[in-house]
C-alpha cells in the first residue's frame, strides 16, 4: 500500500513538473517569439513600417516592467502557483485581443498584455519546477523550462507554414494567436486541477536590493542580464524580416528557419544547464554569450544562409543564457525570495529591452538594411560577455 501511494505521488510530481515546464511556452514563445514570427505578415497585412512594427515588441517589455511590479507586490501575500495561474489567464486575454487587432494601438496593447503577463510565469516557474529537485540538478531542470520554448517554436514555425499553405494565404497570422489562446486556457485548467504545492514561508517586501546584494557579483550579473535582454529583444523582433530582406529568403523558408531555431533551443538549454551543474555556471554563461555575439555578427555581416545560421545559433543560446542566470540566482535564493531577487534584476532588463525593438526598427528604416542594427546588438552581447567572464564559478550550488 505504501509503495502504491509513493508511486502515485511520484507520478503526480512528474506531471505537475511537466506542466510547470510548459508554462514558459506561454511566457516566452507565445508572449515574445510568436510576434517576431508573424511580423513579416503583419507588416504586409496592416501596412506597418519597421519602426511601427517594433512598437508592439517595445510594449512587451514596458508591460513586463508593470508585470514585475505586480508580482513583487503580490509575492509577500500570494502563493507562487497562484501568481503563475493569474499570469496564464492574463496572457490568454492579451493574445485574444491581439488576434482581433486592426491597427497598431490595439495590436501593441494585446501583444504587450500577453508579454507582460509572462512576468507572473517566469518569476515563479524556476522555483516551482525545482521544488522537488536536488540542488545539483537545478541547472538541467531550469534548462528544461527553456527547452519547452524551443519545442513550441518548432511547432509554431511548422504549423504557421502549414496553415498558410492550406489556406493559400501568405498573410495569415490571426489564427496562430487564436490557437495559442486555446492552448493557454487548457494549460491553465490543467494547473488548476493538478498543481498542488505546500505553502511557502512568508517574505517581507516586494523588490529587495538587500536580497539581490546577497547574490555574488550581483552588479555584474544584473547588467549582463540587462544587456542580454536588450540584445535578445532586438534580435527576436526582426529576425524573420532580416531573413527575408537580408537573407533574401522566401517567407515559407523563413518559417522553416524559425522551427530550426526551436530545434536548436530544445537541445541547447537543458544541455547547457546540465553542463553548468558539472563545471559551474560562469563557464557555460561565457560560452552561451559567445554564441549569441557570433549570431549577431553573422546576421550583420552575412547574406543568404549565413544569416539563417546566425538565427539558428541565436535559438540555441537565447534560451540557455537566461536559464543559467536564473539557476545562478536560484543557487543563492529560495522560495519567494527568488521572485523578489529576479524581479529586482528584471527591472533594468526590461527597461533596456523596451528601448531596443523600436530603435532597431528605426535604424533599419534609416539605413535600408539590418547590418548596422545587428552590429549594435553584437556590441550589447560583447558587453554582457565581458561581464560574465568575471563572475565566480561555483562548481557546487550553495543551496541556501
Amino acid at each position: 500500500m505504501a509503495s502504491s501511494q509513493s508511486s502515485r505521488a511520484s507520478t503526480r510530481v512528474l506531471i505537475v513538473t511537466g506542466l510547470i515546464c510548459a508554462t514558459t511556452i506561454v511566457s516566452h514563445s507565445f508572449g515574445r517569439s510568436t510576434y517576431g514570427l508573424l511580423v513579416p505578415a503583419i507588416e504586409d497585412d496592416l501596412g506597418f513600417s519597421h519602426a511601427q512594427s517594433g512598437v508592439p515588441s517595445t510594449a512587451i517589455y514596458i508591460a513586463y516592467v508593470l508585470g514585475v511590479l505586480c508580482v513583487t507586490a503580490a509575492a509577500p501575500r500570494v502563493e507562487p502557483i497562484t501568481i503563475m495561474r493569474t499570469g496564464l489567464a492574463v496572457a490568454a486575454l492579451g493574445l485574444g485581443l491581439a488576434s482581433l487587432a486592426q491597427d497598431l494601438v490595439p495590436l501593441a496593447l494585446g501583444i504587450g498584455v500577453a508579454g507582460g503577463a509572462g512576468a507572473g510565469i517566469w518569476l515563479t516557474a524556476p522555483v516551482l519546477a525545482t521544488t522537488h529537485v536536488a540542488p545539483h540538478r537545478r541547472g538541467m531542470v531550469i534548462g528544461l523550462l527553456s527547452s519547452t520554448i524551443g519545442l513550441s517554436n518548432i511547432v509554431l514555425g511548422v504549423g504557421t507554414t502549414g496553415l498558410r499553405r492550406a489556406t493559400g494565404n501568405d498573410l495569415l497570422w490571426r489564427p496562430v494567436l487564436q490557437i495559442e489562446v486555446l492552448f493557454t486556457l487548457g494549460l491553465l485548467g490543467a494547473l488548476i486541477l493538478w498543481a498542488r504545492f505546500e505553502p511557502t514561508a512568508k517574505v517581507a517586501g516586494g523588490f529587495s536590493f538587500s536580497r539581490l546584494q546577497a547574490i555574488p557579483a550581483w552588479r555584474r550579473t544584473t547588467v549582463a542580464y540587462a544587456c542580454f535582454g536588450a540584445m535578445s529583444a532586438g534580435f527576436g523582433a526582426f529576425m524573420l524580416v532580416a531573413l527575408e530582406e537580408q537573407g533574401q529568403m522566401e517567407r515559407s523558408t523563413t518559417t522553416v528557419v524559425f522551427s530550426l531555431m526551436g530545434i536548436s533551443g530544445v537541445m541547447g538549454a537543458p544541455i547547457a544547464g546540465w553542463i553548468s551543474d558539472q563545471v559551474g555556471r560562469r563557464v557555460v554563461m561565457v560560452g552561451s554569450m559567445t554564441v549569441l555575439m557570433s549570431a549577431c555578427l553573422l546576421v550583420a555581416l552575412g547574406t543568404g544562409w549565413p544569416v539563417a545560421l546566425g538565427a539558428v545559433l541565436f535559438g540555441a543560446a537565447a534560451g540557455s543564457f537566461p536559464a543559467l542566470v536564473a539557476t545562478y540566482v536560484r543557487d543563492h535564493a529560495n522560495d519567494r525570495s527568488f521572485s523578489a531577487v529576479m524581479a529586482t534584476m528584471t527591472i533594468l532588463f526590461s527597461l533596456l529591452a523596451a528601448l531596443t525593438p523600436a530603435s532597431i526598427g528605426a535604424l533599419a528604416d534609416a539605413t535600408g538594411d539590418f547590418r548596422l542594427p545587428y552590429l549594435v546588438l553584437a556590441a550589447l552581447a560583447a558587453t554582457s560577455l565581458v561581464l560574465v567572464r568575471t563572475l565566480p564559478n561555483e562548481r557546487v550550488p550553495s543551496g541556501v
